[in-house]
């Protein structure tokens, strides 16, 4: 087990899953100290889970670009467990609201979106690395809770404003599986783009 610990380690992983912890807490406790609802609006939820992909983003590549590619580890396994593990992270730790007052639910909404935004962070990540990965799930996060986004029967609403259509949207359900399962495969087939010695070589 030493090479996960190394593994985790190298990617600051401990880190990020205290980050992830803090945020759904500190949403859950300033929820319950201020409302009276016992369930956690799913804008409010939404953007709750955003800052804990955004932090996930942060563990999707090493410090050496070069390590994370080479031949001698089986490196798509390896990734897409990474981001399976951090999806089933984030949803238990969503889910221990449940045996509280004060409730980040239904079920179906909070796994429908964690996925979903954590296969646009892998995505981002393939596309731009991780350190920028935070741009696409924050962007689209940002749109979907605006005050004129709203459950609607209208298509375009419903794929823009995905994050928060009710659970069972056959449409939101589905862009969130189609994000999920394209940032899989881009990021445990491709991983994070090199980026060149320069810019990652210390000044001096």
């Amino acid at each position: 087990m030493r090479w996960l610990q190394l593994h985790l380690r190298s990617r600051r992983v401990p880190l990020a899953l205290a980050t992830v912890t803090a945020v759904i807490t500190l949403t859950w406790a300033l929820v319950l100290a201020y409302t009276d609802s016992a369930t956690i609006n799913p804008r409010t939820a939404s953007l709750a889970i955003m800052l804990a992909v955004v932090a996930v983003g942060t563990t999707l590549s090493g410090a050496d670009g070069a390590l994370d590619h080479t031949m001698a580890v089986n490196w798509p396994v390896r990734r897409a467990g990474h981001l399976l593990l951090a999806t089933a992270a984030i949803t238990a730790l969503l889910s221990l609201s449940m045996i509280t007052g004060t409730r980040y639910e239904p079920f179906a909404l909070v796994l429908r979106n964690t996925v979903g935004l954590l296969g646009l962070t892998a995505l981002g990540a393939t596309l731009l690395g991780a350190a920028l990965s935070w741009l696409a799930p924050l962007t689209w996060t940002l749109i979907a809770v605006l005050p004129m986004m709203g459950p609607s029967r209208d298509l375009k609403m419903q794929l823009a404003g995905w994050l928060i259509q009710p659970a069972g949207t056959t449409a939101a359900t589905a862009c969130a599986a189609i994000l999920a399962a394209t940032g899989l495969l881009a990021y445990a087939v491709r991983g994070c783009p090199v980026r060149p010695l320069s810019e990652t070589a210390p000044d001096r």
